[in-house]
Formats: C-alpha cells, structure tokens, sequence
C-alpha cells in the first residue's frame, strides 16, 4: 500500500514539476511584460493565437455595420475628451457621399489618424507612427475595422494621459450600414478632432496631399511605360478652396477614364455639393484620389510605395490649383500611354 502510494506521488510530483517547468519558461518570455500588464496576463498573451497573428484575421467576415459600431466608439470617446478638457467649438458635419468602398473609408481613417496624432503631440503624448498609406492589397472591412479599433486605442492614450476615467457606454449594432454611412462618421470624428488638435486642415496638408498623388502617379507611369510632365501650368490669378475641390472633381473623372482603360472596375464619382468648401473638403476630395491610386498600382502589381515627404508651409490655394492641373495633365499622358 506504501509502495503503490509512493509511486502515485512520484508520478503527480512529476506532473507538477513539469508544470512548473513551462510556466517558468513562459515566465521568462512574459518578463519584459511582468511590469506593464502582470506576469499572468503576459503568459496568457504570450499563449493567445490571436497575437502571433495578422491582426486583421480577428476581423474577417466584419460588415460596415460592424465598422460603423467602431466608429461610433471611437467618437464616444472623443466626444469624452472634448467634454472634459473644455473644447465646446461646433464642429461641421460631412456630407453623405454615395459609392464609398471600403478602399475609401481606410484613406478617411488615415486622415483621422493624422489629427489623433497632431492632438497627442499637443497634450505629450507620443504620437502613433507608422500607418500613412494605403496598404498593397485589396482592402475589405476588415482592414477598415483594424484601422479604427487602432484609431480608438490611440485615443485612449491621450485619456490615460490626461488621467481621464470616465468610460463610454455600450454602443447598440445597427444592421444594414454602408460604407457611405461609415465614411460619413469618420468624416464627422475628423472634424470632432480638429477643436482638440488645435487646426483644422490648411492648404498646406492640401497641397501635401496633391504632391503625394503626383508621387503615386510616377510609380503607376513607370509600370504603363510613360513618363509625367513636371511643369506646372502658370496660374495668375489667387484661387479659393472651391475651385480647387472643382478641378479635384475633374481629376477624379480622369482617374475614371484611366480605371477603365486599364480594363478595372471604374469608382464612382463622389456626390459633392461644393456649395461651403473649406481645405477639409478639398483635402478629402484629394484623399480620394490617394485611394483610387492606390487601387490602380494593386490592380498593375506596383508594389513600390511612395517616399515621405516633409510638411510644406506657406503654400496657398492657388498653388494646389496649379498641383491639380499638372495631375490632370498628366492622367491623360497616362490614358493615351495605354494600349487597349
């Protein structure tokens, strides 16, 4: 009986020690976590599958409802932060721009991540790094789902930054969502962040944004065999938003014209009024043509991204009407380059 009960210990002590072998093991990978979140929770996120995997495959099968649900999270917790550090400006509300893919909403959540950036500058946060362009495949909502789950993250540092508790509360699934409904939010979230960021968008980010196509428009001209223009038309004249996001609407028809010389499925053309145009409203229309370039260079195989470039400063209106003539210009070089 002794025997039998000796050979029962071994065998669960043996257990045991083995056990305590792994853990200990995973100990030492936890531990440059231990401080942070707690060795427990760092062995069960060493564990978890789910963190040595793309993130975005947490996502798949997410609808636009699913990502509008996000977003309005994630302007619940802006929302948050105007309330309790006092900004009580009246933001503007975007339009309701029909055909949106979900190409388009992840170019809008880059935009909302430039100003979640400028106002964790602001209030010494450092500010998050490494998103800036569309990425080389064929975007779906889970991309878009990543993007804004990230977007929330990034938002909540500014709150644990500014010792903020206060929570959002449940936010209730609406089914039946569009990508439209879903850009239209974000659009709101941007302008939501622009009384916390300390600016609005200026000509100067538009102009950026008209550099960035040209940029885009070389590395699709190299594929088809032609090369760009670099003269800029003269423009005598000062120029005010409008007519800039007027010749942005032409440039998007010749993007059409290129898509579908190209033999792709052609976007369709945004529904803008124009009637109050601001640069927010212009750098949204040249962030579309960010994205439909980036659909051009998937749809080519061009995988090559385009260099970063400094902020400009002193740039004006008419200086992104010149920008918008030359990537005019240069779509038609393009379209003709094209053999059908």
């Amino acid at each position: 009986m002794k025997h039998r009960w000796a050979r029962q210990y071994m065998k669960h002590a043996t257990v045991i020690c083995s056990v305590l072998l792994v853990v200990g093991l995973l100990g030492r990978e936890a531990h440059a976590q231990e401080q942070e979140s707690g060795f427990w929770d760092a062995v069960l996120e060493w564990l978890s599958p789910s963190s040595q995997s793309d993130d975005t495959s947490r996502h798949e099968g997410a609808t636009d409802s699913d990502v509008a649900r996000a977003v309005q999270e994630l302007m619940g917790e802006i929302h948050i932060l105007r309330d309790e550090l006092g900004v009580f400006d009246y933001p503007a509300e975007a339009e309701l721009q029909e055909d949106r893919a979900p190409i388009h909403v992840y170019a809008k959540t880059l935009e909302v991540l430039s100003k979640v950036a400028r106002t964790q500058r602001r209030f010494g946060v450092p500010p998050a790094e490494g998103r800036r362009q569309i990425p080389f495949k064929e975007v779906d909502s889970a991309d878009v789902m990543e993007m804004v789950e990230y977007l929330i993250s990034e938002v909540r540092k500014i709150k644990t930054q500014m010792l903020i508790t206060r929570e959002i509360g449940p936010v209730e699934l609406v089914g039946g969502l569009s990508a439209s409904v879903v850009y239209k939010n974000l659009a709101d979230a941007s302008f939501l962040l622009d009384g916390l960021g300390g600016r609005p968008l200026t000509p100067n980010d538009v102009f950026m944004n008209c550099v960035a196509i040209l940029d885009e428009m070389e590395l699709i001209a190299g594929e088809i065999g032609v090369s760009l223009e670099p003269d800029l038309p003269d423009v005598a004249e000062e120029k005010v938003p409008k007519e800039v996001a007027q010749q942005v609407l032409r440039a998007t028809y010749k993007v059409i014209n290129l898509q579908t010389r190209l033999g792709m499925d052609a976007s369709g053309v945004p529904t803008l009024t124009l009637v109050r145009v601001t640069p927010s409203e212009v750098y949204d229309s040249t962030n579309m043509l960010l994205a439909e370039m980036a659909r051009i260079k998937f749809h080519l195989g061009v995988e090559e991204q385009r260099a970063e470039r400094s902020e400009p400063s002193g740039r004006t209106p008419k200086d992104s009407f010149a920008m918008v003539l030359g990537i005019i210009k240069n779509l038609d070089r393009m379209t003709s380059a094209v053999r059908v």
